[in-house]
C-alpha cells in the first residue's frame, strides 16, 4: 500500500514495518508537506508532514485509547482504538458504553508549531512529491474519505462524560450546522501567533503520542495522520463554565490550523550536509571568494570581513556559568553618514542569501517602548503569546540603531532593553509568566549597526575604515555583488561552507598552548584585559575554521592577535 494511503488502522496493526518504511527519504518524498501546499489538496486522516518550530505547549489532553461501541439495535459490541484521530467512531444507532471494563484511557502530548520564524525564501525547499501529483490524484485520495459506512464522529479528545452522549434514542445524524453551538470569532493573526510576519506562514497543532518531550523553540520535521474535521474549530455546548477566549484560541479552525497526530517526529539540530567534507577541503577558496564580497560591502574594509566571517560561523559549543563559549557578536560602526539611511538594509538583504534563518530588527525609542519582545503567557487565553525575540537557534538577528534617538525608556522598553542585552551578552532570554519568570536558553547570533557603539553592551566592536573610491560607488559596488552571486556554485558553496563549518569538530593541541600563554604574558603588559583574553582565543578559534582548519596552529593565533590588536587600535578610546 502506498504510504498516502495508509490508514490509522494499517499503521497501527503494521506499526514496526510502516516505520522502517517511514526512515527512508524517498519514502518520505510522497507524502504531502503542510507547509507547502493548500490543504484542500490534503487528503483528511491521511499522512502528512509539517516542518517548523515549537512556539506553545499545552497541557496534555485526555482521550480514549481504547473504547467499546455498541449497537443498540442488534445488541453487538466491539472495541475500537481511538488514537490518531480527534472522534471516536459512532456510525447510526451505536454508543459509547461508557462504563465497560474494556475502555481505556490515555493523554497525549499537545503542542503548537509554526512555520520557521526567520527563514529565507532559499532556504524552505518547496519541492514535495505531493505538488508534482496531479489534481486527480489528491481528489481520488479526498473521494476516498467521503465513502464510507455513513458512520458520524463525535469528539473524543476530552473526558467522553463532558461531551453530548450519544444514545439509542439521540439523533446523530444532525447537520454541523446543528451540532456546532457557535463557530469562534477571533483574528487569523491571534490564532497564528507568529513572533515576526512570515510570509506564507502556516501553523499546526501536534499531538503527540509516545511520551516524546519537546521544547520550545526546537525545529522538528512531523509526519502523523492529519485530522481536518471542521467540528474541532466549533465549540459544543456543556454544562461546565468555558472560557470563550480559551476554547477560541484552542480550537481554531482546522481550515487554518490543522491538527497532525504524529507517528513520528525528527527533532533537528545542525543540518546535514552531504558534501561537507568536500565543502571544508576547499574552505580556503570558498571562503576567498565570500571575503571579496563581504568586504566590498563593508567599504572596501578587509578587517571588518574578516570579523563578520567569523560572526557568521559562530554557534555555541559549550555553556559553563554564565559563560557561552562560542558566540560573536559584532557591532559595526563607523559607516559613512552619507548611507546610514540604507547601508544596514541593503547589507542585510544580502546576509538573506547566504544565511538559513535571519530576522531585521529597527531599534528606535519607539520600538524599544512599544514593540513585544518577549514572549508573555496570555492566562485568559492559556497560551504562550510569542514575542519578536522568539526565535530558534542559529537565527541571525540584525539590528539596526541608525534611527535610535534620545528619550524615556518606558517599563516596557527597560524589559526590552534588558532582553536584548541578556540575549546578546548571555544567550538567554526571560520569558513573562505574570507570576513568575523562566529563563530559556538561545543561540542567536547577534550582528548591530550602529553609528557610535552601541547602547546594548557589545564586546566586540568594529569601527569601519572606509575606502573613499568604494563609497562614492557604492551603487556600483552592489550590483556588482549581486552579479558575483549569480553563479548558483559560488552561492550554494558560501552556504553550505557556512553551514558545515560551523559544526566541525575544533581542538587546541597542547603544542600550541605554551605559545599562547607566552603571548598573554606580553598582552598583559600592554594593558590587555583578561575579557580581552578571552575574546583572542573566540576569535582564533573561528579564524582557524574558517581557513577549514580543525586545530589551532602557530599561525592563525599569531594572524588572530594582530588582527585583535588592528582592531582594537582602531576604537575611539585607544586612539
Amino acid at each position: 500500500m502506498e504510504i498516502r494511503n495508509w490508514t490509522s488502522d494499517y499503521y497501527i496493526t503494521n506499526e514496526s514495518s510502516c516505520q522502517q518504511i517511514l526512515e527512508s527519504p524517498d519514502a518520505l518524498r510522497e507524502l504531502p508537506s503542510l507547509n507547502n501546499v493548500q490543504l484542500r489538496e490534503v487528503a483528511d486522516k491521511r499522512l502528512a508532514r509539517f516542518r517548523g518550530m515549537v512556539q506553545d505547549m499545552y497541557n496534555p489532553e485526555y482521550y480514549f485509547k481504547r473504547y467499546e461501541v455498541r449497537n443498540s439495535r442488534t445488541g453487538e459490541s466491539d472495541v475500537r482504538c481511538g488514537m490518531y484521530a480527534d472522534a471516536a467512531r459512532c456510525s447510526l444507532h451505536e454508543e459509547i458504553s461508557l462504563d465497560s471494563d474494556r475502555n481505556e484511557n490515555a493523554e497525549r502530548q499537545i503542542y503548537v508549531v509554526i512555520s520557521e520564524p526567520g527563514l529565507n525564501d532559499w532556504a524552505k525547499g518547496t519541492s514535495t512529491n505531493a505538488q508534482e501529483a496531479s489534481p486527480a490524484t489528491h481528489n481520488s485520495n479526498i473521494r476516498e474519505q467521503n465513502v464510507n459506512d455513513n458512520s458520524e464522529e463525535m469528539d473524543c479528545s476530552e473526558p467522553v462524560a463532558k461531551k453530548a452522549k450519544i444514545g439509542a434514542d439521540d439523533d446523530v445524524s444532525m447537520s454541523n450546522a446543528e451540532s456546532a453551538a457557535k463557530v469562534q470569532n477571533v483574528s487569523e493573526e491571534h490564532i497564528l501567533n507568529f513572533p515576526i510576519p512570515i510570509d506564507g506562514g502556516k501553523a499546526c497543532i501536534v499531538k503527540v503520542y509516545d511520551g516524546t518531550v519537546l521544547k520550545l523553540n526546537q525545529v522538528i520535521d512531523v509526519i502523523g495522520f492529519v485530522s481536518l474535521d471542521p467540528t474541532l474549530g466549533t465549540v459544543h455546548d456543556s454544562e461546565d463554565e468555558m472560557n470563550d477566549a480559551e476554547v477560541s484560541t484552542h480550537n481554531p479552525p482546522p481550515s487554518l490550523v490543522p491538527r497532525l497526530h504524529a507517528v513520528r517526529i525528527n527533532q533537528l539540530g545542525k543540518s546535514e550536509i552531504p558534501n561537507a567534507p568536500e565543502i571544508v577541503s576547499k574552505a580556503q577558496l570558498i571562503r576567498g571568494d565570500l571575503h571579496i564580497i563581504l568586504s566590498q560591502l563593508l567599504f572596501g574594509d578587509h578587517l571588518a570581513a574578516d570579523y563578520l566571517i567569523c560572526h557568521l560561523l559562530s554557534t555555541i559549543f559549550v555553556r559553563r556559568d554564565c559563560l557561552c563559549l562560542g558566540t560573536f557578536p559584532l557591532n559595526i560602526t563607523n559607516f559613512p553618514a552619507s548611507k546610514r539611511d540604507t547601508f544596514p538594509r541593503e547589507f542585510y538583504n544580502f546576509l538573506t542569501l547566504i544565511v538559513k534563518k535571519s530576522h531585521f530588527l529597527e531599534v528606535t525609542l519607539e520600538n524599544l517602548n512599544e514593540l513585544a519582545l518577549i514572549p508573555k503567557k496570555d492566562y485568559e487565553c492559556d497560551r504562550l503569546t510569542s514575542g519578536a525575540l522568539q526565535l530558534s537557534d542559529n537565527t541571525h538577528l540584525v539590528m539596526d540603531e541608525t534611527g535610535l534617538t534620545t528619550g524615556e525608556l518606558t517599563v516596557t522598553g527597560k524589559g526590552n532593553y534588558s532582553a536584548l542585552s541578556d540575549l546578546l551578552m548571555f544567550q538567554k532570554l526571560t520569558y513573562d509568566f505574570k507570576y513568575y519568570t523562566m529563563e530559556y536558553e538561545t543561540d542567536i547570533p547577534v550582528l548591530i549597526f550602529s553609528d557610535v557603539k552601541s547602547f546594548i553592551p557589545c564586546p566586540m566592536q568594529i569601527a569601519l575604515n572606509v575606502d573613499a573610491e568604494s563609497e562614492n560607488l557604492y551603487g556600483q559596488v552592489v550590483e556588482a555583488a549581486r552579479q558575483y552571486l549569480k553563479d548558483e556554485n559560488r552561492l550554494a558553496n558560501i552556504r553550505q561552507y557556512l553551514e558545515a563549518l560551523r559544526h566541525t569538530e575544533f581542538v587546541i593541541n597542547e603544542d600550541i598552548t605554551k605559545v599562547i600563554q607566552e603571548d598573554f604574558v606580553k598582552l598583559r603588559s600592554a594593558n590587555i584585559s583578561v575579557n580581552n583574553m578571552h575574546a583572542f582565543m573566540v576569535l582564533a578559534r573561528l579564524m582557524s575554521l574558517s581557513y577549514g582548519k580543525t586545530a589551532l596552529d602557530t599561525e592563525c593565533w599569531k594572524k588572530s592577535v594582530q588582527l585583535e590588536m588592528e582592531r582594537l587600535s582602531r576604537l575611539p578610546q585607544r586612539g
